[in-house]
Parts: C-alpha cells; sequence; structure tokens
C-alpha cells in the first residue's frame, strides 16, 4: 500500500488564491494513485475567506495542520500515522510545496522505515528574484530600509535553495522561464516546467447581467505584486478611463486584506468586494479582466481561471509572463502608459471579447488541464496516475 507525504504551507483549495489553486491541482492527482498524507505546516498566520478543510480531507488519508512551535514533530506525526496503517503502509514518495517547507519534508525522506521512492520539490516560482522585485516596489513607495532588508537577505536565500535542490530527486516551477534560469544556474538537477492548471468551469456560464465597462481584478490582496497593480490602476489608469467614458469601473475581488489599499477603496468607480467563494458570476459580469502587474514571478494562475470561464483579459506583458500568450490572440498586452488604451478598446470591441476568449479557452484547454499535470507528475514518478473514476478522457 503506498502513501504519499504531502507537506504545504498552504491550504490546498480550488479558489482562492493562485497558491492554494496550485496545490489543489496537485493534491488532486497524486490521491488518485496514492493514500495521501498531508501536512499543513502554518508558517503563516490564516487568512479569513473561503477556504475549507474538508475539500482536503476528502483526498487524504490523513490531515494534520500543525502550528509554528510544533513543526519540529512533523516527522514523528507521519511516523505514528504510518505505524497505525495496516502491515505494508510503504512511504513511496514525498511533495513538497514551497521552498519554506523542504526542510521540514526532507527530515521525513525516510520516516517510513527506507527512503522514499521519490522526492519532488515544487517551488512555484523563482522566489529569490522574485523578492528582490519586491525590493524594488519597496524602494519606489520610499521604504529604502525594507528594500534593503530583503536584499540582505536574498544571498542566504540563494544559498538555502541551491543546497534544498539537490536532495530531491526532481524540481517544478509554473514558468518556463523560470525553469530556463534555473537550469542554468544548476546544471545536473532535473529542474522541469509545470504549469499552473485550472479546472474546467462546471456547467454552463451563470445567467449573469453583464456590467457594461467593469473592469475586473482577481487576486490575493496581501501579496505586495497585487497591492501595487490595484493601486496603480485605480490612481493611475481608471480616473482617466472615466474621462472618456463614466461607465467604466473597477471591481476587486480576491482574499487577504492590505492596509495600504485602505484609501484606494475610497475611491470613485472603485469597489472591493472581498472573498468570492464562486467567481463564475464575478467573470460572467465582467466587461474585462485586468491584470496590470508591474511586478511579481511565477505564472498568473487567475488569468488561466479567466480563460476557462472565457472572460477577455487586459495584462501587462509582466502579469502575463511565462503563460505563452499572443497579444491580440489570446489576451491584450499593453504597456502601463498603453494599458488605458487596450482596455477602451476590448471594452468597446464586443466581436474582440468574442474572438479572444475563444482562443484563450482553447489554451487552457491544451496547456493549462488537471491531465497536463498528471502526465507530467506521472513521468517524474516513472508511473500512471490514473483519473479519478468517472473522469472524462482529454479531448
Amino acid at each position: 500500500m503506498k502513501y504519499c507525504l504531502f507537506v504545504t504551507p498552504f491550504l490546498p483549495y480550488p479558489t482562492g488564491g493562485g497558491s492554494a489553486m496550485r496545490a489543489s491541482v496537485a493534491l488532486e492527482v497524486l490521491s488518485s494513485r496514492f493514500r495521501v498524507v498531508v501536512v499543513h505546516a502554518e508558517l503563516w498566520a490564516g487568512r479569513a475567506g473561503i477556504f475549507d478543510e474538508d475539500w482536503v480531507r476528502a483526498r487524504c488519508v490523513a490531515y494534520f495542520r500543525v502550528r509554528p512551535d510544533r513543526l519540529q514533530h512533523i516527522r514523528t506525526l507521519v511516523e505514528e500515522f504510518l505505524a497505525g496503517e495496516p502491515p505494508g503502509a510503504v512511504l513511496d514518495t514525498v511533495y513538497a510545496f514551497r521552498q519554506s517547507v523542504a526542510p521540514m519534508a526532507m527530515r521525513c525522506f525516510d520516516a517510513g522505515g527506507a527512503r522514499a521512492r521519490v522526492t519532488l520539490l515544487d517551488l512555484d516560482d523563482d522566489e529569490c528574484g522574485t523578492k528582490e522585485q519586491f525590493a524594488v516596489l519597496h524602494e519606489a513607495a520610499g521604504d529604502a530600509v525594507r528594500a534593503a532588508r530583503i536584499r540582505t537577505g536574498l544571498p542566504q536565500m540563494n544559498r538555502f535553495r541551491s543546497v534544498l535542490m539537490p536532495r530531491f530527486d526532481h524540481v517544478f516551477v509554473a514558468g518556463s522561464g523560470d525553469r530556463d534560469v534555473l537550469a542554468a544556474r544548476h546544471p545536473g538537477i532535473r529542474i522541469h516546467h509545470l504549469p499552473n492548471a485550472v479546472r474546467e468551469p462546471a456547467g454552463p456560464r451563470p445567467d449573469t447581467v453583464p456590467h457594461p465597462g467593469r473592469m475586473l481584478f482577481v487576486g490575493s490582496l496581501d501579496y505586495l505584486p497585487n497591492e501595487d497593480a490595484v493601486a496603480f490602476f485605480a490612481r493611475e489608469i481608471l480616473p482617466g478611463l472615466r474621462r472618456l467614458d463614466g461607465r467604466l469601473t473597477l471591481r476587486v475581488a480576491g482574499v487577504g486584506h492590505s492596509p495600504a489599499l485602505v484609501p484606494v477603496a475610497a475611491l470613485p468607480g472603485v469597489d472591493f468586494v472581498g472573498a468570492v467563494a464562486e467567481l463564475a458570476a464575478e467573470y460572467a459580469a465582467a466587461d474585462a479582466v485586468v491584470v496590470p502587474l508591474r511586478v511579481g514571478g511565477g505564472t498568473r494562475i487567475k488569468i488561466l481561471e479567466a480563460f476557462a470561464h472565457r472572460a477577455p483579459v487586459v495584462s501587462t506583458p509582466k502579469g502575463a509572463e511565462g503563460l505563452g500568450v499572443v497579444d491580440g490572440e489570446h489576451l491584450l498586452l499593453a504597456a502601463p502608459d498603453a494599458f488605458a488604451d487596450a482596455c477602451l478598446r476590448i471594452s468597446s470591441d464586443p466581436a474582440l471579447r468574442r474572438r479572444l476568449t475563444t482562443n484563450a479557452h482553447g489554451l487552457v484547454a491544451r496547456h493549462h488541464s488537471v491531465d497536463t499535470v498528471r502526465g507530467i507528475l506521472a513521468g517524474c514518478l516513472g508511473c500512471g496516475i490514473d483519473r479519478p473514476r468517472g473522469a472524462a478522457e482529454p479531448g
């Protein structure tokens, strides 16, 4: 009987935030092959919102939430659980989601009495490169102290990653660009592009009243690049748009809270709606989804989610980095100083919106489905990973 240990600092969940969504796809795939033990290491304070432990519990044989003061006991938890399982229980695979939990996962490599057959580390993105961009944001905001603190810690963070990666059989990142950068820096390590994936929305599009001129932003609002993107759009882009077309508004949906965005929420034409459990109606009502990111790493899973829901997207090149999209074919790409023009164009051209959404939906189906992840993980595990019973064959 084969078991997989899944260690994560995020509660896997199929909506709400990019990291939770990515972790949920990996858990869904692995649970179709193994009896999965999920260890949720609570490294950061939990966020009120839409997350539900029942989704995880339905896909694993054991679920442990571990407080920061108990992290050193994770190996004991796993060993005690396996000792209580039927004879023949084998820890076959260890999956560490994000660099922060890699040391905890490594201490469990032989928790089943012998070393796990396959060990996997999902970095998600080039976190060191992303942190450098955070420093740039803090500098621009006049916080030189915080920027310097980030830069001071980067060499140690890079060294830490260099020590961790060789200990795992396979390393994953969401973006092909990040994969190329890391592979060049760390030759000999098996680093794979494991793209973000989204699930096909269940059922037809909601019967929702469209809101002409509504620009929708979806993302975790306690993530610095998202905070910057929302503030930039609301302060620098939206006022000019509303002078040209008073119908244009910005609607912001997402988990998390940022004190920096409190004054932004009071600006004319801006509407913060908080955490939304089911985003289908939000996507259906919007003229376009806007992704005005100026910094960030990995790939924007929320763009893929918008594509899956057939919502047209306007993004900066940074926002769509690593997705393999084509401007004018799958979405509109615009530099920050040209973003307003792209929003006006997509809002006033229904035929353009239809063409973009059709092409974008096809891109997701081909390259960013759960079956895409299933195939890549199966190759690394050296075994087939079954689809859940009753699942359709990929088209």
